[in-house]
């Protein structure tokens, strides 16, 4: 009798984990090429185009190895963009809101834990997410379930701000471009 429910404990198990790891993952994936953009572009206004090289150890050795955290990144983007590139923020007035929004969710996301606790259902096929554990500001802890759809939406808001940082992009390295000659 224990080794069916151990069996069944453990299946359950599984499933948990593959939904996780299919809401969760998808969404962290979308988040790491936000994070390759902007330190992209953080990249181009320090090593101008045709420094391919340089700019490749820039973002290696500075902002790859001492700069690991998301937010001082961004911190460093929204300097350089308010500071030299205000023209952009003309043209995506929530740029920033919207990434400081996504790296706070991602840090929330990232850091809770996938709640494997005896009191779940025994049929996750009815469950469309995933939920999760963590400690609030205070040290409470907190249960939050994290549907598909929730994701689906943060994906969106990732897709609409990767569409901007490309732009963005594009606009420094032709600004660069021109000014240099």
């Amino acid at each position: 009798m224990s080794t069916d429910h151990e069996h069944n404990r453990k299946n359950l198990l599984e499933k948990l984990h593959e939904r996780d790891f299919s809401i969760r993952g998808k969404y962290l994936i979308s988040v790491s090429s936000l994070d390759s953009l902007i330190r992209d572009i953080i990249s181009y206004h320090f090593c101008p185009p045709g420094q391919d090289e340089r700019r490749g150890q820039f973002i290696s050795l500075i902002l790859e190895q001492h700069l690991q955290e998301s937010h001082s990144v961004l911190s460093i983007l929204e300097k350089i963009i308010s500071i030299n590139y205000s023209d952009q923020l003309k043209k995506y007035p929530a740029l920033f809101e919207d990434l400081w929004g996504i790296s706070d969710y991602t840090l929330w996301l990232s850091s809770a834990i996938l709640d494997t606790s005896k009191s779940l259902p025994d049929n996750t096929e009815q469950v469309d997410g995933t939920r999760l554990t963590y400690y609030d500001q205070n040290g409470v802890l907190c249960h939050k379930e994290v549907s598909q759809e929730q994701i689906e939406e943060k994906l969106s808001d990732c897709s609409n701000l990767h569409f901007a940082l490309e732009d963005i992009r594009s606009e420094i390295k032709d600004k660069i471009l021109t000014s240099s000659k």
